[in-house]
């Protein structure tokens, strides 16, 4: 290539700088653009936050089962910087998931009349079907890029501790029924490959196949609790703080976090859905690569340390529920079996509310300085 006309690179005007900058997707081409020299530096902008962010709120009834209340989208880092999104939906005052760069809101948390979808970046909006009861809604695909493929699937209580998952798929005036065989509260739901998994607290594992046609139904039933509890050969036994399902690469992935003292306090398998409805867990995961993984309730997902310069690679993070407000985020090192806890916000200590980390959040372009 030959030189280029005047000063090279650096000569490029401060409009066509900030053309290319505003077709950028990572954050990390967004570090890098600006660090090119003082023109560049001055002509573009650099994230207003690196993401991802996470939901946080306190709970709408007293129960994780249903959505939370004052929400909030906060840094993940010592000291939980508010991000500022603009102004909040009007009387919208519940948020009862986070998936793919959108927060699902309600005007109620157990009987709503409006449901709604919300991107902040975008202020875009679209109106659900209202559902009562409701616990979290998923979505398999980003609404704005998707166009009518894809398709969220909620949770609705049904009990004290029970509940049933529906699903809804763009132009349908109701929720219709996924898995009417009850389970406990759901806490993660993946889409893989045209199915939707999602596993409960007590380790049940649900199978959904959405390509078979426009009633779906539960195809398998998983029971992990069989399983998980064996993988411990320590001469302790300990208990498991959670199981979880998440895409990674092309992979679905079983990740099974440990109280205590564990000598790998994260493990990650790949899963094997054996006949009979058994889950087997013989090949283990020791490294992610430049990936992470991020937990939470609802939506989980893997991002890359290369184009999200704020992550460490090879981690799990994982939003935890504060205890005793003495940490509210938990990151596990795989490489070296460390667990780094990012401590509860100090502000937030005497606040009475009890404000709890709720999901992972990461928008689906770089949030901007304004010039």
């Amino acid at each position: 290539m030959g030189r280029m006309a005047g000063g090279g690179w650096s000569s490029l005007s401060a409009d066509l700088l900030h053309e290319i900058s505003g077709r950028l997707s990572s954050d990390a081409d967004h570090l890098h653009i600006h660090q090119v020299c003082t023109h560049w530096r001055a002509s573009t902008s650099s994230p207003a936050a690196w993401r991802p962010w996470v939901v946080a709120g306190c709970g709408g009834s007293g129960s994780r089962l249903y959505p939370i209340r004052d929400y909030s989208l906060r840094l993940p880092l010592d000291g939980a910087q508010r991000v500022d999104v603009g102004a909040l939906p009007a009387g919208l005052p519940y948020c009862c998931g986070a998936s793919q760069g959108w927060l699902a809101l309600v005007d109620h948390y157990g009987y709503p009349t409006r449901l709604v979808l919300w991107e902040p970046l975008s202020n875009t909006e679209i109106s659900l079907p209202c559902l009562e009861n409701i616990t979290l809604i998923v979505l398999s695909g980003d609404p704005l890029t998707s166009s009518s493929d894809w398709v969220a699937i909620a949770g609705q209580v049904q009990g004290p501790v029970r509940q049933t998952t529906v699903l809804w798929r763009p132009g349908d005036a109701t929720w219709t029924m996924l898995n009417d065989q009850e389970t406990y509260e759901i806490d993660t739901v993946v889409f893989h490959e045209g199915k939707a998994y999602y596993i409960d607290i007590m380790g049940t594992i649900a199978i959904c196949d959405l390509n078979s046609g426009t009633d779906p139904k539960s195809i398998q039933i998983f029971l992990s609790c069989l399983v998980v509890p064996n993988l411990c050969k320590c001469d302790q036994h300990h208990r498991q703080r959670g199981v979880h399902l998440v895409s990674c690469k092309g992979e679905l992935l079983v990740v099974v976090l440990y109280w205590g003292n564990h000598p790998s306090p994260a493990e990650v398998y790949k899963p094997v859905w054996a006949s009979n409805q058994r889950l087997e867990l013989h090949e283990r995961v020791m490294n992610l690569g430049d990936h992470s993984l991020f937990l939470g309730r609802g939506d989980t997902f893997a991002l890359s340390a290369k184009e999200f310069p704020a992550i460490k690679r090879n981690c799990i993070y994982y939003a935890d529920n504060p205890h005793q407000k003495r940490y509210w985020i938990s990151v596990f090192h795989l490489d070296s079996d460390v667990v780094e806890k990012i401590p509860y916000p100090e502000e937030l200590k005497e606040d009475r509310t009890n404000l709890t980390t709720h999901a992972w959040f990461c928008p689906r372009t770089p949030v901007l300085k304004q010039q």
